[in-house]
């Protein structure tokens, strides 16, 4: 009987350990998504996605109620992105500029911006080491994901402002498949002088967003989601791919979106392949083929694609 008693409370013992290191885990996640949202920062990054690498420049900035940012490519080719609270100029060379709405720059990592309580019911938060980091003691985050068809994440962090350093999307073996990584970072108390000139400068409203393509009726269904995700109603469809499509399904858990694409058959061989985290699998079936496309593992791909019916 004490040899039960005891076990019991070893157990009891562990599992209160688990999610007080859990909490404290989510603690630092908080304050990370509260120092991108919140300080005056000029920051720069690069991005490794398998033989690619992409540098940028990150400014954000916050004037009483009002918020903005600036992403602007170091590289000859990219867009000039700019936020002004939920409106988004794409600044293009030959066109004019292209305007969105949303509360985030979707170009930065989604993990930064998401719903927090989605991300929670997701992952799980455990602290890892200490490091030093460009000059910055940063300490390691990982987000290990619920779900084994799910990318993971880690995050380092800098200790005192929770500012991101670095942040690596892992395989289901945890092997790092893209890598984004802060190379300079400075929180100012004032606003920068650009970005004050950019919260001035008169810029165009959004334009009504026009609907899109519409796909004629058929009998194909997607019959199996993966955990988490869930269907994205009306989702937009490019006019210029209306043609080449029979049907087409968009997948969304808060964090990431998959799309399934049923197009007629090319009687090409099934492929499957990474491009960083995301994934591209092709099934080639009798009637249609099948891609998908996402930042999900590639069984999970293959799952979905088996089970449009």
């Amino acid at each position: 009987m004490n040899k039960v008693v005891s076990l019991c409370c070893t157990l009891l013992f562990l599992c209160s350990n688990l999610l007080q290191a859990d909490e404290t885990g989510w603690a630092l996640f908080d304050k990370v998504q509260l120092s991108v949202k919140q300080y005056n920062f000029d920051s720069s990054f690069v991005v490794f996605k398998g033989s690619q690498v992409e540098t940028f420049r990150w400014q954000h900035g916050r004037q009483g109620d009002k918020e903005i940012e600036h992403l602007v490519p170091l590289d000859e080719e990219g867009v000039n992105i700019l936020r002004r609270d939920n409106v988004v100029y794409y600044f293009l060379t030959d066109r004019p500029a292209l305007v969105t709405t949303n509360d985030s720059i979707k170009e930065l990592p989604a993990i930064l911006f998401a719903d927090n309580q989605q991300i929670r019911s997701l992952y799980s938060a455990v602290l890892g080491s200490s490091s030093v980091m460009s000059g910055h003691q940063a300490q390691l985050l990982r987000l290990s994901a619920n779900d084994p068809g799910r990318h993971s994440y880690w995050i380092w962090v800098e200790a005192e402002s929770g500012f991101p350093l670095r942040i690596d999307v892992m395989s289901e073996q945890q092997a790092p498949l893209e890598r984004w990584l802060v190379t300079h970072m400075q929180i100012s108390p004032e606003l920068p002088d650009n970005l004050q000139r950019l919260l001035e400068t008169e810029l165009p409203e959004p334009a009504t967003r026009q609907s899109g393509a519409v796909l004629p009726v058929n009998g194909l269904q997607l019959t199996w989601l993966p955990d988490g995700y869930q269907l994205v109603s009306e989702p937009h469809i490019v006019p210029q791919l209306q043609q080449s499509l029979i049907n087409y399904w968009l997948l969304s858990d808060g964090l990431h979106q998959v799309s399934v694409f049923v197009q007629p058959s090319q009687r090409m061989p099934t492929q499957a392949y990474r491009d960083g985290a995301t994934t591209i699998y092709m099934l080639s079936a009798p009637q249609h083929d099948i891609t998908v496309i996402g930042p999900v593992s590639i069984n999970v791909a293959e799952q979905l694609a088996a089970a449009v019916r």
